[in-house]
């Protein structure tokens, strides 16, 4: 009997939930290739995983929310980010990363991964996630900063109501109001 593989939809389908068309789409393969993947000799796999793409991901997130905060004249926050780089903390929690990957785009439909990963963990949300922003940033180009900038508000801008700083113990603050509505016309 053959061997029985995770299905997931068209990664050509993500493009419509995520509301952004790849240019290259194997860095959006790429971006949602998972290492148990390749591993098991998924036939979907691209040859690479997403660890990579997670690492450039992260640190468009950082510069998107930083640069944010520093034109919206929140001073203090951006201290407290610069604080969380210096630390090397991430800018928003794998928790927050996975419920978007979750609740906003339905990941685990399209993630390709391993069968010992049927149920997608916390960190494997978010580090697609992530994947998918470096994907993005690398995609687009010149015109890089407008884009990613617009898919991050899109998906982010209802959880970026909280920002982890720094005390004994990381928590989460009202930090800035980055409101986006899916319904708005993006022609503008």
């Amino acid at each position: 009997m053959p061997k029985q593989y995770i299905e997931v939809k068209p990664i050509t389908d993500f493009e419509d939930v995520l509301g952004y068309e790849f240019k290259n789409k194997e860095l959006l393969w790429q971006s949602l290739t998972y290492k148990s993947a390749i591993s098991e000799g998924h036939p979907m796999a691209y040859h690479n995983d997403l660890s990579t793409l997670a690492f450039l991901g992260d640190a468009a997130l950082k510069y998107a929310v930083s640069r944010y905060l520093f034109l919206n004249g929140q001073d203090q926050l951006v201290k407290k980010v610069s604080e969380l780089h210096n630390n090397t903390q991430k800018i928003l929690p794998d928790l927050i990363l996975a419920n978007i990957a979750r609740d906003k785009l339905h990941i685990e439909e399209y993630l390709i991964r391993g069968n010992a990963q049927r149920t997608p963990s916390t960190k494997m949300y978010a580090s697609c996630m992530e994947a998918i922003l470096g994907a993005i940033a690398l995609d687009c180009g010149t015109d890089q900063q407008v884009l990613l900038f617009r898919v991050i508000e899109k998906l982010c801008s209802d959880r970026y109501d909280t920002l982890l700083i720094p005390d004994t113990t990381f928590r989460f603050v009202s930090a800035f109001d980055f409101r986006g509505n899916d319904d708005e016309d993006d022609a503008s």
